[in-house]
C-alpha cells in the first residue's frame, strides 16, 4: 500500500504541473488604487499572466542582463509602475508590503519574492518624488537652523 501512494504521488507530480494550481483561475481579490485596477487585462491575457508572469520576468531578465536588449513589455519596472497602489496622499505603497499586489498572491501560493532584494518596490517617479520631498524637508530644516543661529548671534545670546 505505501508503494501505491508513492506511485500515485509521482504520477500526480508528473502529469499535473505546479503552475496549473497558480490562482486556479480566481480573479485577483485585491483591488486598490493602481493603474492596473482600471484595466481589463495586463500586457498579456490575465489568465496567462497569473500562471506565467515569472517566466516572462525571467525571459526579460535574460534579454536585458545577458543580451543588453531592453524592452518595456515584460519589464519588472513597468509591472511595478502599473500594479503599485497609492495611499490617500498619493504616495506609492511598496508593491511587496503586506496586503499589496505581489505579496498577497505570493503568500497565498507560498512562493518567495526575491525581486525586491535588488529592485525598487515603488515606481521610478515615486522614488524621485520621495527624494525631492526629503531634499525639500532638509532644506527647510537647514534654513530654520540658520535663522536660529543668526537670531542668537544678533541678540548676543549667552548661557
Amino acid at each position: 500500500m505505501p508503494q501505491l501512494k508513492k506511485i500515485l504521488a509521482v504520477v500526480i507530480m508528473v502529469f499535473i504541473p505546479i503552475s496549473s494550481f497558480s490562482h486556479d483561475n480566481e480573479k485577483h481579490s485585491l483591488k486598490g488604487m493602481s493603474k492596473a485596477d482600471k484595466l481589463d487585462q495586463c500586457v498579456e491575457p490575465t489568465e496567462k499572466m497569473q500562471k506565467h508572469h515569472f517566466e516572462y520576468l525571467y525571459h526579460q531578465r535574460e534579454n536585458t542582463v545577458e543580451k543588453g536588449i531592453r524592452t518595456k513589455n515584460h519589464s519588472l519596472a513597468n509591472c511595478i509602475d502599473c500594479h503599485v497602489s497609492h495611499d490617500e496622499e498619493g504616495n506609492a505603497i511598496p508593491i511587496n508590503d503586506e496586503g499589496q499586489f505581489c505579496q498577497t498572491c505570493h503568500v497565498k501560493t507560498a512562493v518567495n519574492i526575491d525581486c525586491f532584494s535588488c529592485h525598487a518596490s515603488i515606481p521610478r517617479d515615486s522614488l524621485s518624488r520621495t527624494k525631492s520631498q526629503v531634499h525639500s524637508r532638509n532644506t527647510h530644516i537647514e534654513s530654520t537652523a540658520k535663522n536660529l543661529v543668526e537670531y542668537y548671534n544678533e541678540t548676543n545670546y549667552e548661557r
